[in-house]
Formats: C-alpha cells, structure tokens, sequence
C-alpha cells in the first residue's frame, strides 16, 4: 500500500511540473530554436514508426514506366518544389526558416523508405512538420505519379530537371520565385498614386479647351 501512495505522491508531483512548465512560457517555440538531441531522436522515431505501421497495407503499382515520372514531376514542382527544392536549385526562402527542416527527397534517408511508405507521407502529410496531406485535393493515381518521380530524382542532374520543367510547361522555380519575391514587394509595378498622368491630360500650365 505504502508503494501505491509514493507512486500517487510522484505522479501529482510531475503532473504538477508539468502544468507549470506548460504555463511558465519557458519552452521557445520560435521556429529559429532547433529541437535538442532528445527531442529529435523522439519525434523522427515516432514519425519512422507510425508511417512504418500505418503503410504495411499499402501495395504500391508499378512505377518504372518514365511517363508516370514525367507526369509526377508537374505535381512535384509545383507542390513540393517550394519547400524540398531540386537538382541545381537552392532552397526557397520559406524553406530556410521551417523547423523542422523540410528534407532534401534525392537524400538516401529519405529514398530508403519503400513507396508505400513516400506515398502514404504524400496522401497524408506529416503532424507537427510543414508536410501537407495531399490526398484531400488529389486522386491517388496523380500521388502515385509523385512516387514515381522522387524514385528518379536522385538520379536528375540540374539540367535534366530543367529540361523537365521546360518540357512541361512550367515555369523555372528561380524565375518564379523572383517574379513572386518582386510581386510582394511591388518591384516592377507603379504603386497606386505614382503612375504618370495620361497623354490626353492637361499639365498644370495648360488651359483647357
């Protein structure tokens, strides 16, 4: 019985660290503060489990077909791009101040999960990261066609992505990410107030017809 009451007594004691802890403001969520040691190894095996178990079910298609990479890479630049980059392109601004740190998907940690595992990561995205579920806005066939293309992307060289991008119709994620970066900042646009008077205008010196 004695053990019973000392183990009551810690456990009201840690759920009272807790609460104050909780309270207290003390943990940064600043997005500039990265995870410790700890706390990484925590939530990177909670994520490798989960996804792990909860994609045992899922059997992937055929994926070899270069068509089916072609086509993924339309979602994949302009989904994923942004914030996982590509072959001969730096990460995006947005990317460089997430926390955790989006993954580069040509890395080997990344490539040696199986496809069912990519593709129940793509369809359901990931809690407490920036990973977004695209299943909600996407069929199943066109997240297949993301799998396909991450399969060949570590063997993409910049200019074969490019070349991608190109073929598709796309816009190169630099070009776009500029033009964007310029559109917030109102580069390139007369702000409102600003514009020249019309040729039919009269000047301050002119008499009116």
């Amino acid at each position: 019985m004695r053990i019973f009451s000392t183990l009551f007594v810690l456990l009201v004691v840690l759920a009272t660290l807790v609460v104050l802890f909780v309270f207290s403001g003390t943990y940064n969520v600043a997005a500039v503060e990265p995870d410790s040691a700890v706390v990484s190894w925590l939530l990177a095996t909670i994520r490798d489990q989960s996804v792990a178990k909860r994609s045992k079910e899922i059997t992937p298609p055929p994926l070899t077909d270069p068509k089916l990479a072609q086509a993924g890479l339309r979602e994949y630049h302009s989904m994923c791009f942004g914030c996982h980059g590509a072959p001969g392109h730096e990460l995006s601004e947005i990317a460089q101040g997430l926390n955790p740190k989006p993954p580069k998907l040509d890395a080997e940690d990344v490539q040696a999960g199986s496809d069912a595992e990519l593709y129940w990561v793509v369809k359901n995205g990931l809690r407490m990261t920036s990973m977004p579920a695209f299943g909600p806005t996407h069929e199943d066939k066109e997240l297949w066609y993301i799998v396909a293309f991450l399969r060949r992307l570590p063997k993409l060289k910049p200019q074969e992505y490019d070349a991608m991008v190109e073929a598709a119709g796309l816009q190169k994620g630099e070009e776009e990410h500029e033009h964007h970066h310029a559109h917030e900042h109102g580069l390139g646009e007369e702000e409102e107030g600003t514009q020249p008077p019309h040729e039919h205008e009269h000047g301050p010196n002119e008499a009116e017809e």
